[in-house]
């Protein structure tokens, strides 16, 4: 079993725009394989990728050498409209075709990933924050509940308890991947 770094990102995974979490992961290896390269689509209101994100990662990146992207896969229910992205951003502002091979659904953001690959990480939600953005502070335990799928997560000073019902306060990471630069990226 792999150690858990200070610094990581967390998502939870699952099916996703039509598509089952094993066919995701078999299309995202056939994208590695050909552009050497994965975009993760994501969507939602944490990890923006410009003012979290690639901040939060280059941190990482500069103190611990690399960062990772921890999922968890999920029993998922989204099916969002299934509309490829055509062009991605680093910045907002330049605008560049979507690599041949890679095909994002559904989702306005995307992680950008090295190969994806199995291990089980034990992760401790009661040692872990939130690094970055409004929530930042914020206990794992507390924030990583419901909808809330990801988060820019960093190791705690002290250990916490927060009363959360029906949630694991212990979740296996089961894949892992290595994010790489510019970590995250607008899409449309």
């Amino acid at each position: 079993m792999r150690d858990l770094p200070d610094r990581f990102l967390f998502m939870k995974v699952g099916n996703h725009a039509g598509e089952t979490w094993e066919q995701i992961l078999a299309r995202k290896q056939k994208e590695f394989e050909k552009a050497g390269v994965i975009f993760w689509g994501y969507g939602g209101n944490s990890c923006h990728p410009i003012s979290q994100v690639q901040p939060f990662a280059r941190l990482a990146v500069k103190e611990q050498g690399s960062i990772l992207l921890v999922m968890e896969p999920i029993d998922s229910h989204a099916d969002p409209d299934i509309v490829p992205a055509t062009e991605f951003s680093r910045d907002g502002v330049l605008w560049e075709r979507i690599p041949e091979g890679i095909n994002v659904l559904g989702s306005r953001y995307a992680f950008v990933l090295g190969e994806i690959r199995p291990g089980e990480l034990e992760i401790a939600l009661n040692s872990l924050e939130v690094g970055i953005g409004p929530s930042s502070g914020r206990a794992a335990e507390a924030y990583l509940q419901g909808r809330t799928d990801k988060g820019c997560l960093v190791r705690s000073k002290a250990a916490r308890t927060v009363a959360i019902p029906d949630e694991k306060r212990v979740r296996k990471g089961e894949y892992t991947a290595e994010m790489r630069d510019p970590f995250a990226v607008l899409l449309r």
